[in-house]
C-alpha cells in the first residue's frame, strides 16, 4: 500500500514484539527484533505502507540528499522540531540494530543497550502522538475523547509527548496540567513537586481565567492542591499501569467510550489501535 495500513502491519507487529517481549530470547535477538518493530513506527510517523522500502540508516540521508523517495518527501514536509527528534531517536536504534544484525560485534549486548532501543522505541511513539496533538491543537476546548482517552496509555508515553509540547508552549494551560499528571503518574509525588517548584515562575505566569482558577490565586497553586487529590494519587508512579501489558486492559474496557464519528477522533482512535497492536496482558 501506498500510504501506511494498520491491518497491513498487524502480523508483522505481532510477530516482532512476541518474540522481543513475550518469550525468553538472547539481547541480540530482541534488539534485532525492536529495530525492525522501531522501523514500522517510523513508517506510521511518516505515512508511509509497504509498497515503498525504509530503513533505519538511509532515513537522514534521504533528506539530506533531497532524495525523491516517499521518506524523503514526508521528512521535507514534517515540522523541523519532530524531525530533528525522529533523528536523533533513530541514532539511539540503528547502530546497535546494524550492530546486531551483523558479525563484526561478536560480544553478548548488555541489558543497558536493550533498555536504551526500548526507552528510544518509546520517544517514537511519543512522536506519533507528538506530530497528532500539533495537527489537532492541544488547548482547554480540546476534544475530550482524544484527551481522556491518551491516558489509557503508559504514562511514561504522555509524559514524553506533553514534556516536548511544554517546551513549545509553556503557556498551554492543558498542556501544563496534563504533563504535571504525566509525571505524578510516571515518577511520583516528590519528581511532580520538584518539576513544579522549578517551573514555578513560569506556571505562576501563565494567563489563567479566574472562573477556572476557583478558589486559587494562579496555575501553580492550583496544580500544587493536585497532590493532594486521591484521584490523581490513585496511579501515583504507575500503581495502576505503567507499561502496554498493565494498560491493555483499561483499553479494552474503555476504547468503544472514546470513539465517535468525526474525522479528529477517528484519526486518535486508529493511533491508539495501532500502538497496542501485538500487546498481550499480564
Amino acid at each position: 500500500m501506498e500510504f501506511f495500513d494498520n491491518s497491513e502491519y498487524t502480523y508483522l507487529i505481532s510477530e516482532l514484539l512476541h518474540n522481543a517481549h513475550y518469550i525468553k530470547r538472547s539481547n541480540r535477538d530482541k534488539i534485532r527484533e525492536l529495530g525492525a518493530y522501531a522501523e514500522i513506527l517510523v513508517r506510521k510517523l511518516l505515512d508511509i505502507g509497504n509498497d515503498y522500502p525504509i530503513t533505519l540508516g538511509q532515513i537522514e540521508w534521504e533528506y539530506n540528499k533531497k532524495k525523491q523517495t516517499p521518506a524523503g518527501n514526508k521528512l521535507h514536509g514534517l515540522d523541523d522540531g519532530l524531525r530533528k527528534k525522529l533523528f536523533e531517536t533513530i541514532k539511539r536504534i540503528a547502530p546497535l540494530r546494524n550492530e546486531a544484525s551483523h558479525t563484526q560485534h561478536t560480544e553478548k549486548f548488555s541489558d543497558e543497550e536493550v533498555a536504551e532501543v526500548e526507552d528510544a522505541i518509546l520517544d517514537l511513539y511519543a512522536l506519533i502522538f507528538i506530530q497528532y496533538f500539533m495537527d489537532n491543537k492541544v488547548s482547554l476546548e480540546s476534544h475530550s475523547k482524544a484527551i481522556s482517552g491518551f491516558s489509557l496509555l503508559p504514562p511514561i508515553i504522555r509524559y514524553k509527548t506533553w514534556k516536548y509540547l511544554f517546551e513549545r508552549d509553556k503557556n498551554n494551560i492543558q498542556v501544563v496540567s496534563k504533563l504535571y499528571l504525566s509525571i505524578i503518574k510516571s515518577y511520583g509525588r516528590e519528581a511532580a513537586l520538584e518539576w513544579l517548584d522549578e517551573n514555578a515562575e513560569t506556571i505562576r505566569a501563565i494567563p489563567v481565567e479566574k472562573i477556572r482558577l476557583g478558589q486559587y490565586d494562579n496555575m501553580y497553586d492550583l496544580l500544587l492542591n493536585e497532590l493532594d487529590n486521591p484521584d490523581v494519587l490513585k496511579n501515583e508512579g504507575g500503581k495502576m499501569y505503567k507499561d502496554f501489558e498493565e494498560a491493555i486492559k483499561f483499553y479494552e474496557a474503555y476504547k468503544e467510550s472514546i470513539q465517535d464519528n468525526s474525522e479528529e477522533i477517528k484519526k486518535f482512535c486508529s493511533l491508539m489501535e495501532f500502538v497496542y497492536i501485538g500487546r498481550k496482558p499480564k
